[in-house]
């Protein structure tokens, strides 16, 4: 310390009362380096690095009050004039289970599996499923290698046209005697590509043949009329027509579908949404192979008649929900007034109305409700049909005045 220093050190001392005393000297932290020979650098008020030599029996080596470099290990907060106060120790964070799913999940989804199950026939759906299994019985009563005939359903998407399918197979596979191993029924969904191979294909993936890809196409048809026949399929159901939609590959598949039947291998229904309906203009053989159809029209909110059988239905589903013990209480579906609001929401689309009412069943199953209230309806449609610009205003909310 030089002569200067001592001097203002030692009147500061003077300055201070006899009784109190004196404060302690503020810690710093030091700025020493360790060096090679075991002394510390420190850096003086120049900025010329200095050593000090260490003392083994003092607690540490401060010069002029500073403390000498923390090891790293030790505690940072020794800038303060105090020492810092006790802090509680935190508890133990308990261990969350992972595996096991969340009871409200649960609840949610075993309530939405319960209403997909639901599958109720509009009275235009039930004569579809008759046509379809008289066409059935037509082919089984038919010699083999006489020509077949086929159905075609082309109509709006969510007409309900897939679910008749899946009506008639639950009803024929149940028949007593059958076969569980059989298929008498086959839908088949065609794959988005639309070719004459993918066709084959679709037919081979739902038959569970591995190797469904591997070949020509005539060589795929061949395989498709041995499993057809391995199967007993009685009645082949394509779905998703429209998925040919480039022109020549629209007519290779045509010619595909007609040589099938014409050779006798199995009647077929035909469905997909209007798009598809140029497979048949362009091909007047296949047209002529086929027998008019029941057209799946969309309910109409404003016909009266129309309405009517729509309530009817929508109040099925209710009793159903509550018969399910999917709700514990009715919802009030088969309303009229809201039975003609949620037709119009949907557009007189099944399908449209059965995607509204899950919507609004998964709300409220994971409130705990006890019945799917219009809140919940009115919010499932502005998710599903306004954002999506099916519609453009929300019947429930108009009414309500929102």
């Amino acid at each position: 310390m030089t002569d200067a220093s001592k001097k203002s050190q030692s009147a500061s001392d003077a300055a201070l009362p006899d009784a109190a005393p004196p404060p302690p000297r503020r810690r710093t932290r030091s700025n020493t380096m360790p060096s090679k020979n075991g002394t510390r650098s420190r850096a003086s008020s120049a900025g010329v690095m200095r050593c000090v030599e260490p003392d083994e029996n003092a607690v540490d080596d401060c010069v002029t009050g500073e403390e000498p470099t923390p090891n790293m290990s030790s505690d940072l907060t020794s800038v303060s004039t105090e020492a810092a106060p006790a802090q509680p120790a935190l508890p133990a964070t308990p261990a969350v289970p992972v595996t096991a799913p969340s009871s409200l999940a649960q609840i949610a989804g075993e309530g939405m599996a319960a209403f997909e199950n639901i599958v109720l026939p509009t009275p235009a759906q039930v004569e579809c499923i008759r046509q379809m299994d008289t066409l059935r019985i037509m082919g089984l009563s038919q010699p083999a290698g006489q020509q077949r005939r086929a159905f075609r359903y082309l109509n709006q998407s969510g007409s309900g046209k897939s679910t008749c399918a899946k009506l008639l197979k639950r009803h024929v596979e149940g028949q007593p005697g059958r076969d569980p191993r059989k298929k008498p029924i086959l839908h088949v969904t065609l794959s988005t590509t639309g070719t004459p191979k993918s066709l084959a294909t679709s037919i081979l993936n739902e038959v569970g043949d591995g190797y469904s890809t591997r070949g020509e196409a005539e060589l795929l048809l061949e395989r498709v009329k041995t499993a057809l026949n391995e199967l007993e399929v009685e009645l082949l159901v394509i779905d998703e027509l429209n998925h040919f939609k480039q022109k020549h590959l629209a007519e290779d598949a045509a010619n595909t579908i007609k040589n099938i039947l014409t050779m006798g291998w199995v009647p077929i229904v035909l469905m997909g949404t209007t798009d598809a309906q140029t497979l048949f203009t362009r091909n007047r053989e296949l047209k002529n192979r086929c027998l008019p159809q029941v057209v799946l029209q969309p309910f109409v909110h404003t016909d009266a008649g129309s309405r009517e059988v729509w309530t009817q239905f929508l109040h099925q589903i209710d009793l159903e929900l509550v018969g399910r013990g999917v709700m514990k209480e009715l919802s009030g579906l088969g309303e009229p007034t809201l039975a003609k609001d949620l037709c119009e929401a949907s557009n007189g689309l099944i399908g449209e109305f059965h995607n509204i009412v899950l919507a609004a069943l998964e709300a409220t199953l994971l409130a705990g409700e006890r019945f799917i209230g219009h809140a919940r309806l009115m919010a499932a449609i502005d998710a599903w049909c306004i954002q999506d610009g099916t519609i453009d205003h929300n019947p429930l909310r108009l009414r309500v005045g929102g």
